[in-house]
């Protein structure tokens, strides 16, 4: 008759012991996932604040250059005044 080198109580400790290694791992990366889902969603709060602040930013700027009688240019027409400029520019003139 063979007597085993390592015991069945043994071999059981250790299967159990590997389990609940694993189950730690599984909860540390679900903190983790939580922490960076947490991080993301702040994030993409302060950019919805940001984004509304810049708006009212603007809409103020607008108001304060209506108040002094200036137009304040539309992005279409800034951006072919920038071109015509940059084209002169090139053309020698």
């Amino acid at each position: 008759m063979k007597i085993p080198a390592h015991p069945k109580k043994f071999l059981n400790r250790r299967h159990s012991a590997r389990r609940g290694e694993r189950g730690f791992l599984v909860i540390a990366l679900l903190a983790i996932v939580a922490i960076m889902l947490i991080y993301v969603n702040i994030n993409v709060r302060l950019l919805g604040n940001l984004k509304r602040e810049l708006k009212q930013v603007e809409q103020q700027q607008i108001q304060r250059l209506e108040k002094i009688g200036a137009q304040p240019l539309r992005l279409t027409n800034a951006v072919a005044t920038a071109n015509a400029g940059v084209t002169s520019v090139r053309d020698g003139q």
